[in-house]
């Protein structure tokens, strides 16, 4: 199976839905993960150096389980639903040909979340058009939209839980990857990471996947919910 999971920002994958990712990387589907914006927000610094060490960071996150790595590189908080940002989705979904897609859902905190949700779900649609002009052919498959975890899980009801357990220290090995954005005082490349349990990020993903484990069980889920949508309901389970 091909699994295509667009985040707006790098590390976003990671956060809401990296052990899902590693797990199936490791019944060996293919992963792609797709980091729509540059990244150049943060930290403070010199935008162009943000944004290339950004998507170094993304790359080595996506090595971790075997993924490919997509960068857009479109403008971090100038994020815009327009007909050409549109064309690129398209671009995307075609080329990689997905069985399953995972976005961020479209209620969430961040504009960029917001509108790379919409971006999705729209040119999943026209990326099933016949006609539309593209460098590559129609994805015509019936292809499910899965949405991750919201920020801090705020107004997130899962319909489907995925069981993170065993994936969960290949979770924090990803995050782990995004240093830059525990930099405080701006970019530093002799920055060394906190220990475990100083580290911000790993406290997040402790806390939510625990959360979501709850539910299920287990000692760390992941939570998602599908889109209900013509073209996109198959009576089958697609997450692991």
């Amino acid at each position: 199976m091909r699994v295509l999971a667009i985040g707006a920002h790098g590390d976003d994958l990671e956060m809401f839905c990296g052990g899902t990712l590693a797990r199936c990387a490791a019944r060996g589907d293919t992963v792609i993960m797709c980091v729509v914006t540059d990244g150049r927000g943060r930290p403070k610094g010199d935008p162009d150096e943000i944004a290339s060490v950004r998507r170094q960071e993304a790359e080595a996150s996506a090595a971790v389980i075997g993924a490919i790595s997509h960068w857009m590189g479109l403008p971090d908080g100038g994020l815009w639903f327009d007909a050409p940002t549109r064309h690129q989705f398209v671009e995307v979904i075609r080329r990689y040909t997905p069985d399953l897609i995972i976005t961020h859902p479209q209620d969430d905190y961040h504009p960029d979340h917001k509108t790379t949700s919409r971006l999705v779900l729209d040119a999943a649609q026209i990326a099933r058009t016949a006609n539309y002009p593209s460098q590559h052919p129609p994805h015509r498959a019936q292809v499910p939209i899965a949405f991750m975890e919201a920020e801090r899980g705020i107004n997130f009801i899962p319909t489907e839980y995925v069981d993170i357990s065993d994936t969960f220290a290949q979770k924090l090995a990803m995050l782990d990857c995004h240093r830059s954005q525990l930099m405080p005082a701006g970019y530093d490349p002799t920055f060394v990471l906190p220990p475990p349990e100083q580290n911000p990020f790993h406290h997040y993903a402790r806390a939510l996947s625990q959360f979501r484990g709850l539910a299920v069980n287990t000692a760390y889920a992941e939570g998602f919910t599908f889109w209900q949508a013509a073209n996109r309901l198959v009576p089958r389970r697609l997450l692991p």
